[in-house]
């Protein structure tokens, strides 16, 4: 009658069999052309035209833009910036000129905000950065009240301010 290994021998064998595994597994990614980033945010992906938005961003979403284009909107002034961020982060700085339509409290925001935003106007809405999705909900919502000519800048705040680009703060 054979005899059973020890269940400390199982499990040595295991742990081994796991390490040879997982090495393989990291010198193969390592070196591959495939091989997939191990650290980093994997929330966004990136356009055709290198913006980077998140991945619930739709092809029939309103346009990303990018800091270069939000730049040049906005030394011609003919553009209404929408910072979707809640009041007091827009209080505490904001793109200079931007209107407050907070996306999480739209309801009460909108009858004020709406009558100022002309429906053929070119609209750059904006919230923190990539991982906020508060400009993309919000210029969803834009959209179907009829607003055509809006576009997300996802870099928002984040990236507006490292840019050391001008900024205001109160209402």
């Amino acid at each position: 009658m054979p005899q059973r290994p020890k269940l400390t021998r199982i499990i040595l064998r295991s742990v081994i069999i796991i390490i040879i595994g997982s090495t393989v597994g990291l010198v193969y990614n390592t070196f591959s052309s495939k091989g997939i980033t191990l650290k980093g945010s994997w929330s966004s992906k990136l356009t055709s035209d290198s913006v980077i938005v998140p991945y619930s961003y739709q092809k029939d979403d309103p346009p990303a833009v990018s800091l270069d284009y939000v730049q040049m909107k906005f030394q011609s002034s003919k553009v209404i910036f929408l910072d979707a961020r809640m009041p007091v982060d827009f209080k505490a700085g904001h793109i200079k000129g931007a209107i407050n339509l907070p996306y999480e409290e739209f309801e009460q925001f909108s009858p004020q905000v709406l009558p100022k935003l002309p429906v053929n106007e070119e609209i750059i809405a904006y919230c923190d950065g990539s991982e906020c999705e508060a400009s993309l909900l919000l210029s969803r919502e834009l959209r179907d009240l009829g607003y055509r000519n809006v576009k997300i800048f996802f870099g928002g705040w984040s990236e507006w301010q490292m840019a050391g680009l001008l900024i205001e703060t109160g209402e």
